[in-house]
């Protein structure tokens, strides 16, 4: 028969396996829950990247709009700097969906939408002529309209990576964390909202 202390010990082995396949099992959940909901955002946000893409003049699609011969006048340089700042948003978002719990490439995918809302911005100012079909302040409300949308979809994307954060964190689960690769995951509340 066993002795008491050798039972005890049975059950308090028994019991911090059962503990640490349930908290590397919640760990996953919280890890796939980022993974979907930024699998919604990454929807949202495509949408924003074709719109500006769609608003690009036919000429910016042209390989030899590509290396300019001649200097550029205030309104081409303005697309060609949405342009660039699109296809610096599309590499971003190209590695925030293959990696969404990484901190650098959420980091650079705030960074690439701040400065593609920037660029954006100054098109409408500088080269969308007064005139222009659809206006400027048509193009700026589509524009809003597309970052409104994808605001639940972020603060979802937050909220599941700030769970999961915590998760990570959190002792003894900190320990499990660590020693199967966990890490924190990056978020994008500073993404810009619009102005």
């Amino acid at each position: 028969m066993l002795g008491s202390a050798t039972l005890w010990w049975i059950v308090v082995v028994a019991l911090l396996l059962f503990w640490g396949i349930g908290a590397y099992n919640r760990l996953v959940r919280l890890r796939a829950a980022v993974s979907k909901a930024f699998a919604a955002l990454d929807e949202q946000l495509m949408r924003q990247l074709v719109c500006v893409q769609g608003c690009l003049p036919d000429s910016m699609n042209d390989e030899a709009a590509a290396a300019p011969a001649e200097p550029m006048d205030a309104a081409t340089a303005a697309w060609a700097r949405l342009q660039s700042a699109g296809d610096q948003f599309a590499v971003a978002l190209a590695q925030a969906r293959s990696q969404p719990i990484d901190v650098p490439c959420m980091a650079r995918l705030v960074m690439a939408h701040e400065a593609l809302r920037a660029a954006w911005a100054g098109a409408l100012a500088d080269a969308v002529p007064a005139d222009a079909v659809p206006s400027a302040e048509r193009l700026q409300a589509r524009w809003m309209r597309l970052l409104h949308q994808s605001l639940p979809f972020r603060t979802a994307f937050n909220e599941a990576a700030q769970a999961y954060n915590q998760a990570v964190q959190q002792f003894p689960a900190s320990v499990l964390a660590r020693l199967f690769g966990f890490r924190p995951a990056g978020t994008v509340t500073r993404m810009a909202e619009g102005r």
